[in-house]
């Protein structure tokens, strides 16, 4: 099979201005992914999270003011994962490994030397993968909002009979017309949300994945465990969560932090999962984001 970089086809698409164009490589499996840049600057790589759609996260208050401030100082670096957005739906595949592979395919399509690696959610772990691998790519780490061990992985009964009645509810009521399973989802991410981002929520639930592949990767997602991979780091991380965080505990945050040598951790004031535009936690996000990226870029 060949290589990633000479699979790469640059195809823009139309609707989108040339800095915003989606571009498309293969992974090693020949599944299809979608990637974007925007910006100038040192490169900020942004490891796939699932829930996410390239050009329809521009038009989106959920997503559009991460891209705009990562992109401001910056060459953003972003990719839909395997069954989301623009990438390729009914993939067999979603294992752990493929995620950490597909990054790898990514970096190299995109035609990065060194960047920072920046996670988010259960990329956090994928990011950790990568950077063991290949510390020479990775100028710094940034983990936001992230997970030592999935929710299965973590065995509390009571958290596991409870994210097992939501996969439930996922396969079967994601897809349909009434939007309330999805408002509840909405809830557990974002409760700091306004009418508006709920109404936004649900069509990017919609756009984004298909009710099973949403199970799939949920249930792949909950096996997720880098406890052992933690003291292999040998990047410089910077670790935020907020502080209310109903997705992840803070506390995966903290242990986290703790368990990457010389790692800094640090705080926000939010319930939030996906830190809304307006909110102080989203400003001193970026604040903190600016400050370590300047301070690794050269390194």
């Amino acid at each position: 099979m060949q290589s990633p970089s000479t699979q790469l086809a640059n195809r823009p698409t139309p609707a989108q201005d040339p800095g915003r164009a989606v571009h498309f490589c293969r992974a090693r499996d020949g599944t299809r992914l979608a990637f974007a840049k925007t910006g100038s600057g040192p490169p900020i790589l942004r490891a796939a999270h699932w829930m996410s759609h390239l050009t329809f996260d521009w038009d989106s208050p959920i997503w559009r003011h991460w891209m705009r401030e990562l992109s401001r100082r910056n060459q953003l670096v972003r990719y839909d994962e395997r069954c989301n957005g623009l990438s390729q739906r009914h993939v067999a595949d979603v294992s752990f490994d493929t995620m950490v592979s597909d990054l790898e395919c990514v970096v190299e399509a995109a035609g990065l030397d060194r960047f920072t690696l920046l996670g988010l959610s259960q990329s956090c772990a994928v990011s950790i993968a990568y950077a063991i691998r290949h510390p020479e790519k990775v100028s710094g780490m940034i983990l936001y909002g992230g997970y030592v061990k999935g929710w299965r992985a973590r065995g509390d009964p009571g958290e596991i009979a409870t994210r097992e009645a939501v996969s439930t509810l996922m396969r079967e009521s994601w897809g349909k017309s009434n939007p309330m399973f999805r408002q509840a989802f909405c809830s557990m991410f974002i409760p700091g949300a306004t009418h508006e981002h709920f109404a936004w929520m649900d069509d990017l639930m919609r756009r984004t994945v298909l009710p099973d592949d949403a199970w799939r990767l949920q249930t792949a997602f909950s096996v997720i465990d880098v406890s052992e991979l933690l003291e292999k780091v040998r990047v410089p991380t910077l670790v935020l969560h907020a502080r209310e965080d109903n997705v992840a505990p803070v506390e995966s945050g903290r242990t986290m932090a703790a368990g990457i040598p010389g790692a800094s951790f640090l705080e926000l004031e939010s319930q939030n999962h996906i830190l809304l535009e307006g909110e102080p936690a989203f400003d001193e996000f970026v604040a903190h984001v600016r400050a370590f990226v300047a301070g690794t870029a050269g390194s």
